[in-house]
């Protein structure tokens, strides 16, 4: 049995990673055969699901959050101020009652940005956060006996010590998806998939549109939000691109995209705040068997793509100008490293990841 937690609805039509980890293991969960409690939902919701958690539970439950974005103390002051300690007791007194607690610690984006306060939503983002979120920590500190981060190197930017707690990596997992490969490949000519944000300066897309434009070997499909196309895509001029289009899509109709692409490209700035960063993206182009090109700049990524040969890690434009060129040429490398990623999909899937909380967490006492 898992008791598992989030401070908010679950969302079923999620297309972002905030949204779609909790639905995506929450579903994983029952996949692999656990009895689950769930306490999701808006506060009110929570506090009549929790009152249903058995007095007796069996020796192997365990507890397990996702947390939210804000502090769960958050989603109570408006409208509920007395109950914003109704999340930490819950995991407190189950900590107490001998269940295995763990807790999916999302982002640490309050301690890394800059601290302003210009008006009501920077204060709150800036200063009401942060003083919450460190509350948030403490109560942690003494109730989890696992804290799963992104990457364990978050750990370096989490106050407290948190000196009775395991700490474990838990990224992103992908759903397996049927394979494809698309049939309008021309020989010699790779198709390339590229989905997230195009918001410069973390997100900047435009040196390797540039090099784009200087090969002819290589397509581009770029997938981005509608809005972040509004607000940016004047910077890219993409109706001037020859071998690169921009989309809107997500949940299934990224298929057709996956289906055709070569490989998928991830780039990020080179900052403190991404070097830990393990986008969504990068799992579920493994689900599809696509390879990944992945810039140095997303550093625990491309330790990942190292280590399991899932793809190529680029250091700048010019060397992913030059790579392409290589690929296009070698597709006997380019079908081996594609074999490579398909061999690694069940082990990045996110049954995998729910089967490594129920043991992590079953472990944890022992």
């Amino acid at each position: 049995m898992i008791i598992y937690h989030h401070a908010k609805p679950i969302i079923q039509e999620a297309a972002v990673g905030a949204a779609l980890r909790p639905l995506r293991l929450l579903d994983a969960m029952r996949e692999v055969g656990e009895e689950v409690i769930e306490i999701t939902g808006p506060g009110p919701a929570r506090v009549k699901k929790a009152a249903r958690i058995p007095a007796v539970l069996p020796e192997d439950a365990v507890f397990y959050s996702e947390s939210v974005v804000v502090p769960p103390a958050l989603t109570w002051i408006r409208r509920r101020p007395w109950r914003m300690n109704f999340d930490y007791n819950l995991i407190r007194n189950l900590h107490r009652r001998g269940v295995p607690t763990g807790l999916f610690y999302r982002d640490i984006y309050w301690v890394l940005e800059e601290t302003k306060a210009v008006s009501l939503r920077s204060f709150i983002r800036h200063r009401l956060t942060p003083a919450f979120a460190r509350r948030e920590l403490k109560h942690y500190e003494r109730s989890l006996d696992v804290l799963f981060l992104p990457h364990k190197n978050m750990m370096h930017h989490v106050p407290g010590s948190f000196p009775d707690t395991e700490i474990r990596t838990l990224p992103p997992g992908g759903e397996l998806q049927e394979l494809s490969r698309g049939g309008n490949r021309e020989e010699g000519r790779l198709n390339l998939l590229y989905v997230g944000n195009i918001a410069p300066p973390h997100y900047d897309l435009r040196p390797y549109i540039k090099a784009m434009d200087e090969i002819d070997c290589a397509t581009m499909d770029v997938i981005t939000r509608e809005n972040a196309l509004a607000h940016h895509g004047e910077l890219y001029k993409f109706d001037e691109r020859t071998n690169v289009t921009v989309s809107h899509a997500h949940g299934v109709g990224l298929h057709p995209f996956y289906g055709r692409a070569d490989l998928a490209l991830a780039v990020r700035d080179d900052n403190e705040y991404l070097a830990f960063a393990m986008p969504v993206k990068i799992f579920e182009a493994i689900s599809f068997g696509v390879p990944l090109v992945v810039s140095a700049g997303l550093k625990v990524v491309a330790e990942l793509v190292k280590r399991e040969n899932l793809g190529w890690v680029v250091e700048s434009p010019q060397g992913f100008h030059k790579l392409l060129r290589h690929l296009a040429d070698s597709p006997a490398e380019l079908e081996a490293a594609r074999a490579r990623v398909v061999a690694a999909r069940e082990r990045h899937s996110w049954k995998a990841r729910a089967r490594k909380i129920l043991e992590v967490l079953r472990n944890a006492r022992g």
